[in-house]
């Protein structure tokens, strides 16, 4: 009896750790270097759409570009820009105002 209850025991502790690899599902990006590696590579992708954004400013008040081209592309990222500040705010819930993970 004793034995039964001790090989009981050991397939519930096997089946509680293997678990997670049977499910297959992924660990929620809550913290870590993972959270703060996904951060950085937003606040990048910020900073490359916000650079975008003044660079077509500049192009159309320097007639490089019509203002069809300009309103089209202006939209466009001008909403990609909203979507990647969203994503941030989906990771980072109540930083705004704080310090961004690469020290700015």
């Amino acid at each position: 009896m004793a034995t039964l209850a001790g090989i009981l025991l050991v397939l519930a502790a096997a089946a509680l750790v293997l678990s997670p690899l049977v499910r297959g599902r992924e660990a929620p990006l809550t913290d870590g270097p993972d959270r703060l590696a996904a951060l950085r590579e937003l606040h990048a992708l910020r900073d490359v759409t916000y650079e975008t954004l003044r660079d077509l400013e500049f192009d159309y008040h320097s007639g490089k570009i019509s203002a069809a081209d300009y309103k089209e592309l202006g939209d466009r990222y001008r909403a990609e820009a909203v979507g990647i500040v969203r994503r941030i705010d989906a990771l980072a819930p109540g930083a705004r105002g704080q310090a961004t993970p690469d020290g700015r």
